[in-house]
């Protein structure tokens, strides 16, 4: 059974085969010096707002790993997390890596005094949205919003994006 562990500047070079999985997955870059970055940030938190990193380890071989990020104000002006990724590499998934990350971030979450976990998945990945179903997890009502590229730019000089059916905001 995978052991999972707080990702530390010790453990940078064990993420990398992971992200570098994760990054073809997404087809994102994949260069030596991109993946060496975001294993040290992953592994290098900025107080309470993170990021943080829980490693799985099956033996000593790096099984997934999950990335937490602090947000503020939750419920009741609490700190809340959320969960940016959580990757399992191919040949260890189905053997409980995903359970226990999971399990690790509620425990790293209620340790901390964070009061929740929010994250999304994509609406078409069917087998996260089956694992979190069967952890009984509940979806929220939410919806998810995203300014990146140019319409990020656009927005920062005040050109918001017409709404659908016309017109601006």
């Amino acid at each position: 059974m995978p052991r999972v562990v707080e990702a530390g500047a010790a453990e940078r070079a064990l993420l990398l085969p992971l992200l570098a999985e994760m990054a073809g997955w997404y087809a994102e870059r994949r260069d030596a010096a991109t993946l060496e970055a975001a294993a040290a940030a992953l592994t290098s938190p900025a107080g309470r707002g993170g990021p943080f990193c829980l490693l799985a380890l099956d033996g000593g071989t790096p099984s997934g790993f999950v990335s937490l990020s602090g947000f503020f104000p939750a419920f009741d002006f609490t700190w809340g997390l959320l969960l940016k990724d959580l990757f399992v590499a191919e040949a260890h998934r189905g053997g409980g890596s995903a359970r226990r990350l999971m399990t690790a971030a509620a425990g790293f979450a209620t340790a901390r005094g964070f009061s929740r976990i929010d994250w999304t998945t994509d609406g078409g990945n069917a087998r996260a949205r089956a694992f979190y179903r069967g952890l009984g997890v509940p979806v929220a009502d939410k919806l998810f919003y995203r300014l990146d590229g140019a319409t990020l730019a656009d927005a920062a000089r005040g050109t918001w994006p017409a709404r659908i059916g016309g017109g601006t905001a």
